[in-house]
């Protein structure tokens, strides 16, 4: 925390929690990862003058560049609208306004530990005074509930069970095993317990689906009946 020179000093915390879910690679997974280490490709990609940037601007870039379009627009809107046959519109991304905003002092984003400081001036006299100065907080979905104890909870389980997870080879069974464990007993379920299972589970269905019982559609050739010759004949 006191390396703020650091180009993803914002981001840290949360990478590292990230990263904790890399224990449950299996032995092959991480002997084939060795000392790979995405952020440091990242940082050969940083833009031209990153460095120049104030610490709320780098934050905001690193968001626009590697979070905004390649997770959460694609994960939590387009492909949730698109699935129900909607087409959404987020005022928040119009162009103009991202220019604009791109052009406010960030001393007026977030004013000490105010944040959307300048947001919320423009709002004044719109919303109530209740919204726009109550505290921020993330949502949470439920995860462990919703993933091990709905009514899909048995076929998740068998997908996380320690064979088959062996059998998968991309994680390790008996640590799987023990998260499954302490989380249907009830223990305190962190965002870094939240996170590991959910990627576990998400990566034990695709590879159901997509490598182990995936059966590519077999179309056969279609034998020329009739053969049309539109050449002609005349020698020129």
């Amino acid at each position: 925390m006191q390396d703020i020179d650091d180009p993803f000093y914002s981001h840290r915390i949360r990478w590292n929690n990230t990263g904790k879910s890399k224990q449950f690679f299996s032995g092959a997974v991480k002997k084939s990862i060795g000392n790979y280490a995405a952020i440091d490709e990242l940082r050969k990609d940083l833009p031209s003058g990153f460095s120049k940037l104030d610490n709320l601007a780098k934050a905001q870039s690193l968001e626009i560049s590697i979070f905004l379009s390649n997770y959460l627009l694609s994960s939590q809107g387009d492909r949730v609208a698109m699935a129900h046959s909607i087409e959404i519109r987020l005022p928040f991304l119009d162009h103009r306004l991202m220019e604009f905003a791109g052009r406010i002092p960030s001393l007026w984003k977030i004013l000490g530990m105010n944040e959307k400081h300048v947001l919320k001036k423009s709002f004044k006299g719109i919303l109530p005074d209740r919204i726009i100065s109550r505290v921020k907080h993330p949502y949470r979905a439920p995860i462990h509930h919703s993933l091990l104890k709905t009514r899909a909870g048995d076929y998740h389980r068998a997908m996380l069970g320690e064979k088959c997870v062996d059998n998968y080879g991309m994680f390790d069974g008996a640590m799987v095993s023990r998260l499954v464990k302490k989380l249907q007993a009830g223990a305190t379920a962190g965002e870094v317990d939240g996170m590991a299972i959910t990627g576990i589970l998400s990566a034990q269905i695709l590879f159901r689906h997509f490598v182990d019982q995936f059966s590519a559609l077999q179309v056969a050739e279609p034998a020329l009946s009739v053969l049309v010759d539109k050449r002609s004949s005349t020698e020129r």
